[in-house]
């Protein structure tokens, strides 16, 4: 009986630790779709005064970008001093060792003076002595030559690298002032900041609030962006594509052809790893839309190389909040979105790419 009891009340705990759990659970589930929703249906005003705050956030996460580069370059430019400075302490041994070396042989050159050679070749026993011995001077004199020679070369690269270890000084002072100066600009976004939500007082921790889930968001994109741009070009390259999906019409000199903007979207349909995404071309813009995380980009595609075109992005909202061109480098610096026509129909030459209605027409130099 007390082992039925114990039992039970085992079984009661277990149960309630688990609801628990799947109460916790289901919460943190539903944080970030309440947190996007909470986002999507803020009112106008709102949005005006989140998006002034987003837009501070941006730029001091761009002056954090730049300030963590001047801190790349400052530190390789230390280190390129450091190497340098070793370089020179070596070259300048071996120059005072030459310099050494020389002394000597012009204070014993001094010291015996031209007639000591002159009595060295007239007491040479025979004509093969005589030979032997102006061998002999004449090897003296050339390795003195070459000494001299070498001597000013030792010279010259010291005064060369002196130069460029003064050149990188410079450049180094110039980063600690550029480093200072982006340091200055990041703190005075940040104060701007704080003294815009300052400004809305009673609101303050409202906007906070929604800024700090924006800002949480974003950083989620970025992550999603990392390998968007490769996992793009794999799906286009690996799609089973046709000539006729190209569209192609032979001309005498070119040859044009054209992708829609509804064969771009079905193959990204088809890709489990890739969020949805939507095309829509026109002739003034090539967008992009990704609605689960209500990011909108737009831009033209121009020709990147021989036989590929890129996604030039010029703008972009997020939540319907502006992005800044910062901030958009800062999602391709990866890579932009590429199609590699070469990929899908051999060896071409693109003349052109131009933007229409529904798809993108391009012109190439005959393949055949």
């Amino acid at each position: 009986m007390i082992k039925l009891k114990r039992s039970g009340i085992a079984l009661i705990l277990i149960f309630c630790i688990s609801f628990m759990f799947m109460v916790a659970a289901a919460g943190q589930a539903d944080t970030v779709p309440a947190s996007q929703e909470t986002l999507a249906g803020i009112s106008s005003e709102e949005k005006a005064v989140l998006e002034e705050l987003f837009i501070l956030s941006q730029e001091i996460e761009e002056m954090g970008r730049k300030q963590e580069e001047l801190d790349r370059e400052a530190a390789g430019l230390q280190n390129e001093i450091s190497k340098m400075e070793g370089a020179i302490k070596e070259r300048q041994k071996s120059y005072d060792l030459q310099l050494e070396i020389l002394k000597q042989v012009l204070a014993a050159y001094q010291k015996n003076g031209p007639a000591s050679f002159l009595e060295t070749l007239l007491s040479a026993d025979d004509l093969t002595d005589f030979l032997k011995r102006l061998n002999v001077i004449r090897d003296l004199s050339h390795n003195t030559e070459e000494l001299l020679d070498s001597i000013e070369e030792e010279k010259s690269k010291l005064i060369s690298e002196r130069e460029a270890l003064e050149s990188n000084k410079t450049l180094l002072e110039n980063k600690g002032l550029e480093l200072q100066d982006a340091l200055a600009q990041k703190l005075q976004l940040k104060q701007e900041q704080e003294a815009y939500l300052d400004s809305l007082r009673d609101e303050r921790e409202h906007y906070q609030d929604q800024l700090n889930q924006i800002d949480a968001l974003w950083g989620e994109i970025k992550v999603l962006f990392s390998g968007l741009s490769k996992e793009f070009s794999r799906i286009v390259r690996e799609a089973d594509l046709s000539l006729e999906d190209f569209n192609l019409r032979f001309d005498f000199l070119s040859v044009k052809g054209s992708i829609t903007e509804e064969k771009i979207n079905e193959i990204i349909e088809k890709d489990a790893k890739l969020p949805k995404m939507i095309f829509d071309f026109t002739p003034e813009r090539a967008q992009i839309e990704i609605p689960e995380k209500h990011l909108l980009l737009w831009g033209t595609f121009g020709i990147e190389s021989a036989s590929a075109i890129k996604f030039d992005v010029t703008g972009g909202t997020f939540y319907g909040l502006q992005l800044e061109k910062a901030s958009i480098e800062e999602l391709f610096r990866d890579g932009y979105l590429i199609i590699d026509f070469s990929e899908l129909v051999g060896s071409i030459t693109l003349k052109s790419a131009e933007m229409k209605d529904g798809f993108i027409e391009f012109t190439v130099d005959p393949f055949f």
